[in-house]
């Protein structure tokens, strides 16, 4: 309500009332608590579960010939259109918070009850929170306490006590730096573990597993792995219960962000050059793209690397068995040490926003078979690569072995993981080969801000979106105007790179 009216109708309680019996009834508690009501109002648009930056749907669905894909996948009969769709639903049955307005407004019995009865009552004072403060005030309480406490004592506080982030957090910050277990929830009935490529769940399975998220389990797990004998069975995995009258742009928005449909227009523009690699001279690669800081996309150039033919699960377990590699995401607090089969098993059910993202520098000295499996065929495929060859540089060697910058990753992901815009290390162009999998690569000319990207003047800070569901959510129809600039130098190169290929030179989502 805005103030002018607030004050209006104060003035007018006062002149039906006494100001000494409206002090009586209004203790100074009772005062504060409803001045923190106005004000996280105030702050919340006057509703403490709305948040207004919740991502908006993109205005438009059409591809770049305009045809509708909603339309076109019900006339085709794929049935996979339906616009801005979601691939589940939220697993504790939160909705935005404008479906409140269509909430029922009485109960069995004909009494009047607010709509958002359900966080009212089950949150009581604490009510005067908006829900971003809420999980805030959560982020402190241990693990024990928030399952064996908080979800216990409201339905409201079970599905805030959930948030996927809470438990992540939990996590993190007990046993990121050591490392921790993560249950296989596809192994199969002899034990084995089925991960990244191989297939051995049924689709209900995967379903269901995307439905409950993992980080509540991967606590529970760990946690009594400390208190108990190894010999005790693990804790059973939690199954959510969905909740009725739950309105949250803020529990709402982070699921909206992990788990919304991706349109098929959004994959299908190719801009950036692409060339065979037995169609491309070292000198060629030099003038046309290098000198000229082009992108480009190589075919075949990986197609012969041993890597493609022997890295899946279970060698990529094997090979690693022992180490740990390091893992993080923009939204995580803190890094984590993952061996690579526990990662294999968290990349099945994660549904965090913004998915741990393997990104390990070091993987080349702690197994060396991994480099081996490309480096040797790298250079032969692609000699321009090579520092030895007739053309070949080396600006890092200058500095000398010791001082040499970071200059290798081995890199891995689940789906709708990735990186929003960045400039890579010292300024670097960086070579990546997907082995498994595809990645989506979006491009912006240098001096040119991609949208949704707001540095300072001085580009030491950047705001910008934490995940990729998020700037894919708010930012994309701005995106598509960009593809229209009449300047072709300012519009965006995009690519999807499959294995087989070698990239040069970007935000990259795994798809």
């Amino acid at each position: 309500m805005p103030p002018t009216s607030t004050h209006q109708t104060e003035r007018t309680s006062m002149n039906t009332m006494p100001p000494a019996k409206k002090r009586q009834r209004l203790s100074s508690k009772q005062l504060r608590i409803r001045q923190m009501e106005r004000e996280a109002a105030r702050r919340t648009l006057n509703g403490n579960g709305m948040n207004c930056s919740l991502p908006p749907l993109p205005s438009s669905n059409r591809s770049d010939d305009g045809v509708d894909e909603c339309l076109a996948d019900e006339e085709d009969g794929r049935g996979d259109g339906a616009g801005i769709g979601t691939l589940f639903g939220h697993p504790y049955g939160a909705l935005p918070y404008g479906n409140i307005h269509f909430a029922a407004s009485t109960s069995s019995d004909d009494e009047r009850i607010h709509p958002d009865h359900v966080r009212r009552s089950g949150l009581g004072q604490l009510c005067s929170l908006s829900d971003e403060q809420l999980l805030e005030v959560l982020s402190f309480v241990d693990g024990p306490s928030l399952a064996g406490g908080i979800v216990l004592c409201s339905r409201f506080l079970y599905v805030a006590g959930h948030h996927e982030e809470l438990w992540r957090d939990l996590v993190l910050r007990k046993w990121g730096e050591v490392g921790f277990d993560v249950c296989n929830r596809s192994a199969t009935k002899d034990g084995a573990a089925c991960t990244l490529n191989d297939s051995c769940e049924s689709k209900d399975e995967r379903h269901q597993s995307h439905h409950t998220g993992c980080w509540k389990d991967i606590y529970a797990l760990n946690f009594y792995k400390t208190q108990q004998s190894s010999t005790q069975n693990n804790p059973k995995k939690h199954k959510p219960i969905p909740i009725q009258g739950i309105y949250s742009d803020t529990f709402f928005r982070s699921w909206l962000c992990r788990s919304f449909a991706l349109q098929p227009s959004w994959l299908s523009i190719h801009t950036v050059s692409t060339i065979h690699h037995s169609d491309l001279t070292t000198e060629m690669f030099l003038k046309q793209y290098e000198e000229t800081n082009t992108p480009l996309l190589i075919k075949g150039a990986s197609s012969s690397w041993p890597a493609l033919r022997k890295w899946n699960a279970k060698y990529l377990i094997e090979t690693t068995k022992g180490k740990s590699f390091r893992a993080t995401s923009g939204a995580a607090p803190l890094p984590a040490q993952f061996t690579m089969q526990n990662y294999f098993n968290y990349c099945t059910s994660a549904t965090e926003e913004a998915p741990l993202y393997l990104f390990d520098r070091t993987f080349a000295s702690k197994c060396p078979q991994l480099l081996e499996d490309f480096d040797g065929a790298l250079k032969k495929s692609c000699p321009f690569w090579d520092c030895d060859s007739e053309f070949g540089h080396d600006l890092f060697g200058v500095l000398g072995e010791e001082r040499r910058p970071d200059h290798q990753w081995l890199i891995i992901g689940p789906k709708r993981s990735g990186s929003c815009f960045h400039i890579d290390p010292n300024c670097t162009h960086a070579w990546n080969a997907p082995i498994i999998g595809r990645k989506r690569w979006i491009f912006y000319p240098p001096g040119v801000t991609p949208p949704g990207v707001f540095p300072s003047p001085s580009g030491d800070d950047v705001c910008m979106p934490i995940s990729l569901g998020e700037w894919f959510l708010t930012f994309w129809d701005a995106h598509v105007e960009r593809r229209k600039d009449p300047d072709p130098r300012r519009r965006p190169l995009e690519c999807t790179a499959c294995p087989g290929m070698y990239f040069l030179f970007h935000m990259v989502g795994g798809i």
